[in-house]
């Protein structure tokens, strides 16, 4: 139910703080955010790095994932991007802000049950995952061939940090 919540809290914050006159501004980042989500899914389909556990409401990591790419990244990108602040320090800031708020929320989601890790993942990794998510949506934002290339390095450093094999992929 926490996951559940949150993403109900994700539409609230999108309706009150989101930028909705210039959602189309946002759109490509969005697609970005759920794209990499995407393929975060089909290729460690049999490996994965960590999951959604089942609750009442949704029966399996695929449902709640579907919720997260559909509900919560849009919310959370049109407050995160509509919000930007100007000048380095405030936006080191928000991205920090943003990162340790994700992993706060996933550090609870685990605690309560709804949330779990595997094959070497953890709660450290998620913190470097958040600062690099969030400092990619911005790049994403500015300068998206830039951002295209460095996830795929990065996605290819993953897998093979986290032996992530082709024959494993689905």
């Amino acid at each position: 139910m926490f996951n559940v919540a949150m993403c109900l809290m994700d539409i609230f914050l999108a309706w009150r703080w989101g930028d909705w006159r210039n959602w189309t501004k946002y759109q490509s980042t969005i697609l970005y955010f759920i794209s990499c989500d995407l393929l975060y899914n089909f290729l460690t389909y049999n490996h994965p790095l960590w999951e959604y556990e089942p609750t009442l409401v949704y029966p399996n990591h695929t449902m709640m994932s579907l919720i997260a790419m559909f509900v919560a990244y849009p919310s959370v990108t049109l407050v995160f991007l509509g919000k930007y602040p100007a000048g380095r320090i405030k936006r080191i800031l928000w991205i920090c802000f943003w990162a340790l708020l994700w992993t706060f929320l996933e550090w609870v989601s685990f605690k309560v049950g709804q949330f779990s890790y595997h094959n070497g993942w953890n709660l450290t990794w998620s913190i470097v995952f958040d600062f690099v998510l969030f400092a990619m949506l911005r790049l994403h934002f500015v300068k998206p061939l830039l951002t295209y290339v460095l996830s795929a390095l990065i996605t290819i450093g993953l897998l093979l940090l986290f032996d992530v094999s082709i024959a494993e992929m689905k």
